[in-house]
């Protein structure tokens, strides 16, 4: 598997930014208001978390995020009818009756609104179109009304290397050229009916910036040693102590309404069992009275030394199967996915691919993550009825020459090919 990471500090950041300042003292603090969207944040974090756990080796980085992954699975979704419909709530925690698709954009809008010149973070979603099929204008009002995302048509099969650079721009210019591909052009052709991208930019500046530290050694998932060098700072900060590990609250900007939130458990074991129980609730910053694992809204401040590594980390990968395995398979499945209301044609889920990037340093924190959502058309029925077929499922005969010259280099027959893996 490649590199793949997920931090819990960014979990609890995303899961809990619904926020109003509350004056305690002479700091601003925050109390995280009870929201759809961010309760489906978490609910999808920790039920697709895991599935991705059991595919990861000890070595890999595993960082996701759950607001690009849910507000790109949510552009999905008002095209969703019947069980793919139910299916896809259900994991996103968007309840039908409330309706958070209607709100994404105000959503986005408040986060951006950092109200702090050290703290960036944007937003934003759009709609790849297929210039060979209708959308249904129901669809494309509530993509734009409720998310904010701009359309835009591509032509899939006509021009794949036009449309993968189109929408490869947008992600590196939505991510500052942080993430600069999602999509390949060998992904598209005639049945690829629309890619449904979120994108998500984030930048601060350490409310405390770190001190020079050192080189010291750091301890892989597999017990393998590296030397890397460790920012140091001393100073008062909320923190946790437990015979389990330990956890501590790092602030960005001016009033700390963002966090980085850095857990440490005291052994690999323990980190497993962390990662195997992870509930919504771990990440809920309105449930004081849940587990709260993962939460440190409530923790008093003390003076301790902290060192954490400088580093950068990226994932991509496509979560396609740790979607299905979390409750999603039907959206993925020809013969069960309703996106009726998308557009009249048999469509499904063919992938989704997701990227993120990390940098931590001694000023601050750069992240950004991108979600593609490829939807294609299941059957045929699209192509003329007289379109020539050559499907080659049967022996064949094959040759290699050089027209300039004529030279035949390679003729034989393929009776038995032997399947082989994608080359990298």
């Amino acid at each position: 598997m490649k590199g793949i990471f997920l931090s819990l500090a960014t979990l609890a950041l995303v899961a809990g930014c619904a926020t109003v300042p509350a004056q305690t003292g002479t700091t601003a603090s925050y109390e995280a208001i009870p929201h759809d969207i961010t309760a489906g944040q978490a609910r999808l974090a920790a039920r697709l978390y895991p599935k991705l756990v059991e595919a990861a080796e000890p070595n890999d980085n595993l960082f996701i995020s759950p607001l690009s992954l849910s507000e790109g699975l949510g552009l999905a979704l008002p095209g969703a009818r019947g069980q793919t419909e139910a299916e896809m709530r259900d994991l996103l925690g968007w309840d039908a009756a409330s309706r958070p698709e209607l709100l994404v954009k105000d959503y986005d809008r408040f986060l951006a609104r950092t109200g702090d010149d050290k703290v960036a973070l944007s937003v934003a979603n759009a709609l790849w179109l297929s210039n060979r099929l209708d959308f249904t204008p129901d669809y494309l009002r509530a993509a734009k009304d409720g998310f904010g995302a701009t359309a835009r048509q591509v032509d899939f099969g006509g021009d794949p290397a036009g449309s993968a650079d189109t929408i490869n721009g947008w992600v590196s210019e939505q991510t500052r050229e942080r993430i600069t591909k999602i999509v390949d052009a060998s992904g598209f052709n005639d049945l690829t009916a629309a890619v449904l991208t979120n994108a998500v930019w984030f930048k601060a500046d350490w409310s405390v910036p770190f001190e020079e530290g050192q080189t010291g050694e750091f301890t892989r998932g597999d017990g393998t040693t590296m030397p890397i060098y460790m920012m140091e700072r001393i100073a008062p900060m909320a923190y946790r102590e437990t015979r389990e590990g330990q956890a501590v609250q790092l602030p960005y900007g001016q009033d700390g309404r963002f966090t980085m939130e850095v857990f440490l458990p005291r052994d690999m074991a323990i980190l497993r069992r962390w990662e195997r129980d992870l509930n919504a609730e771990s990440f809920d910053l309105s449930m004081q009275g849940s587990d709260a694992k993962f939460d440190l809204g409530a923790i008093e401040e003390r003076n301790i030394l902290l060192r954490l590594p400088r580093f950068e980390a990226r994932f991509e990968e496509s979560v396609k199967a740790a979607l299905i395995a979390a409750g999603m398979p039907c959206a993925f499945d020809g013969s069960c996915a309703d996106f009726g209301a998308m557009a009249d044609a048999d469509l499904k889920i063919d992938d989704v691919a997701h990227a993120t990037f990390l940098r931590v340093d001694e000023k601050g924190t750069e992240a950004a993550a991108v979600t593609t959502v490829k939807i294609v058309v299941t059957g045929s029925r699209r192509l003329p009825d007289d379109l020539p077929r050559m499907i080659v499922d049967r022996p064949f005969l094959l040759t290699i020459r050089d027209r300039a010259s004529g030279a035949l280099i390679f003729f034989g027959r393929i009776a038995d090919p032997t399947p082989v893996e994608k080359s990298e």
